[in-house]
């Protein structure tokens, strides 16, 4: 019997040990590699701006930086493109992560595929992640309306009925606007049996391995979520958490933005979908951009609320989503001129 728990307990101990060398390893490889940081590790693309409306934005003249698993470069004017040629008439994007290209590269972006189809525009990409028609109307009125752009394109996304204006804490990372900069930012896994594991937070902030699987862990939570979301309005469309006040709100915020505008500009309001229909607000949201002088581009109408996004996220939407919208927006670009 003692021989047997000797065994017991040594064959134990060499198969902790094997997992600990297993751990440490793939914790060495992703670090090493890249792949994974144990601390935050911002992309360093974004500075505090001088205007308090508009609060952080693109760092000017940046050449293929890494950022959110692609590479950014911006222009003088800190914009994310090349730099514009005064003598080429300009069409202007405003929007967040979606018009910016999250987690694609530069040739990938919506304004890339617009300039592939009209070599002979400007397409200026004044899009960043985390901006709201509020900052979006800041940038305008602070950096844009002095090129004097042909075009305004709005790109609309749900969130912006409830987004407030974001910030850029001492570390790069863009929080919201209630973040509370005494709080501990730990975020572990809480279901399953790694929800039970002590000392979450402590690996959450030290470990590439348990931050790696943790994303993993979200990301498939997250396609499961979004499968059943877009199920559930397909059999529900008639269902909306879009309110009336949402909408009053988003109203006059584009009325500011309106106000800022020349009569002469073509105005494009493009609806990008997320996994709900939304059937009961989209009329609405298309009647008011309608009623403030926009075309309106219904992306519903190609993709429904399937929007084909990049592997690793379920909101972001991958290149050939981003090439085939850019063909809608340069349709009714060019067919509408005066």
């Amino acid at each position: 019997m003692i021989l047997i728990m000797k065994s017991l307990l040594i064959n134990i101990g060499l198969l902790l040990s094997s997992l600990i060398i297993l751990f440490l390893g793939i914790e060495f490889l992703l670090r090493v590699t890249g792949l994974q940081s144990a601390k935050p590790n911002p992309p360093k693309i974004f500075m505090q701006s001088e205007f308090p409306d508009i609060s952080y934005e693109l760092i000017p003249n940046l050449k293929n930086e890494p950022a959110y698993k692609g590479h950014v470069s911006t222009n003088s004017l800190g914009f994310r493109g090349p730099e514009i040629n005064t003598k080429n008439r300009t069409i202007a994007i405003f929007g967040d992560s979606i018009a910016f290209g999250y987690g694609v590269n530069d040739n990938e972006t919506l304004d890339h595929y617009m300039r592939e189809l009209i070599p002979e525009r400007n397409v200026l990409n004044t899009a960043a992640p985390g901006y709201n028609l509020e900052m979006e109307t800041a940038v305008y009125r602070e950096r844009v309306k002095k090129l004097n752009p042909e075009v305004i394109a709005i790109v609309f996304y749900f969130n912006d009925l409830t987004g407030t204006i974001g910030i850029l804490d001492d570390k790069g990372i863009l929080r919201s606007s209630d973040w509370d900069p005494s709080q501990k930012d730990c975020r572990p896994i809480e279901t399953g049996l790694l929800g039970y594991l002590p000392g979450k937070c402590w690996l959450d902030g030290h470990s590439a391995f348990y931050k790696a699987f943790k994303k993993a862990i979200d990301l498939r939570s997250s396609k499961q979520r979004k499968i059943e979301e877009q199920i559930t309005s397909e059999s529900k469309p008639e269902e909306d958490d879009v309110t009336n006040e949402q909408l009053a709100d988003y109203s006059a915020q584009l009325d500011t933005f309106v106000s800022l505008m020349r009569e002469n500009q073509k105005r494009i309001f493009v609806i990008w979908p997320d996994q709900f229909l939304h059937e009961p607000s989209r009329p609405k949201i298309k009647s008011l951009a309608e009623e403030r002088g926009f075309e309106v581009i219904d992306l519903y109408e190609t993709f429904s609320n399937k929007v084909p996004t990049l592997p690793w996220d379920t909101v972001h939407p991958s290149p050939e989503a981003l090439k085939r919208a850019a063909k809608s927006i340069v349709e009714v670009t060019i067919n509408h001129e005066t």
